[in-house]
């Protein structure tokens, strides 16, 4: 599959888990949160690197009066 990670948990959480074994297939449903956890984390950083932006880098100056224009032109 791939890298092997580990960490601690109490112990108390640890018990809890084990005798859900049956039920909850925890590799899965770790590996699917992490995943899920990761991409907002990358969506963040990408949210935060355009809000950074001054705002003629991600609309030049004039841009949307234009594309009105257009828009009303072609209707």
């Amino acid at each position: 599959m791939g890298e092997v990670m580990s960490f601690k948990l109490p112990k108390e959480l640890k018990k809890k888990m084990e005798n859900l074994r049956d039920i909850v297939d925890w590799p899965s449903e770790l590996r699917a949160f992490v995943e899920e956890r990761v991409k907002a984390a990358e969506r963040s950083l990408v949210i935060k690197k355009i809000l950074e932006r001054s705002p003629e880098k991600i609309l030049p100056a004039g841009s949307v009066p234009k594309a009105i224009g257009e828009e009303r032109e072609g209707a």
